[in-house]
């Protein structure tokens, strides 16, 4: 679910562990986590920088490889 960043204070919300935590090795907070069912939703702050860091995950965009891992196990330990 996207939401509009020309609306100020909007936020990114997504439930792909692994866009998550591209996100989170490129240092963008996650503003909350929370639930629906069985899944967990990752809420981020909107802003132009998040966007671009998104359209990268896409892209192939690089992280740190380490960085990426552990917040993968990370955020599936506090997911759970």
């Amino acid at each position: 679910m996207m939401n509009h960043p020309e609306n100020p204070g909007q936020t990114f919300e997504t439930t792909d562990l692994n866009l998550a935590s591209f996100l989170r090795s490129r240092s963008f907070e996650i503003a909350d986590i929370k639930r629906n069912n069985s899944k967990s939703i990752f809420v981020f702050d909107d802003s132009p920088g998040l966007r671009k860091a998104i359209l990268d995950f896409a892209n192939d965009g690089a992280v740190g490889v380490r960085s990426f891992c552990n917040t993968v196990r990370d955020l599936k330990a506090i997911t759970r």
